[in-house]
Formats: structure tokens, C-alpha cells, sequence
């Protein structure tokens, strides 16, 4: 990962895994392709996904994810704003919006 970027890379052949999350999450391919496995429930059952530059998908609150750079990628996992937590400044009041 690029700290300038919040970039991940994967090179071809390696896999990753993404814990499942306290908060929603959204995966973007931001380079190449990837392939990707998101856990399923009792009442689902894991999905695989094909994802080109440019294309998303949402995670659910701890659903976890595996993928693979086919032959490679780079991708970002973003929070929205509502499941981030509020920032606040030196006496407690929220820095950004209400």
C-alpha cells in the first residue's frame, strides 16, 4: 500500500485477505483486474466477483474478502463517511460538519 495513495497492489499469483469490518466498506479497482470472494452467510453463500478498472462493490459490516490480481491490480477500500467516526478538535466539538 502507498501511504500517499491509500493504493493496494497486487502482483499476479499472490492472493489477499480483507477482515471483515466493524463498519460497511467499498472495494474500487482503481488498475487491472481483480478477482474477488466475499463471505457468505447461513442464508447465502460466498459470491465470486470479476472486477475491472474503474468498478466497485460494497462489503458488509463483517463480511470478509479475498482477492487476487488477475494478473494484477491496484485497488482502494474506502469507509464511507457515515460509518466514519467524527472527528473533533481540543474541546470536543466535531472539526467537520454538524
Amino acid at each position: 500500500m502507498s501511504d500517499a495513495q491509500s493504493i493496494w497492489h497486487l502482483d499476479g499469483g499472490r492472493a489477499l485477505t480483507l477482515a471483515g469490518g466493524a463498519e460497511a466498506r467499498r472495494l474500487s479497482v482503481a488498475r487491472g483486474r481483480v478477482w474477488l470472494t466475499v463471505s457468505g452467510t447461513a442464508d447465502e453463500p460466498a459470491e465470486d466477483h470479476w472486477l475491472q478498472a474503474g468498478e466497485a462493490v460494497a462489503l458488509a459490516p463483517g463480511q470478509t474478502a479475498v482477492l487476487e490480481g488477475w494478473p494484477v491490480a491496484d485497488f482502494e477500500v474506502l469507509v464511507p463517511p457515515a460509518s466514519a467516526p467524527a472527528r473533533r478538535g481540543l474541546l470536543g466539538r466535531r472539526l467537520l460538519g454538524r
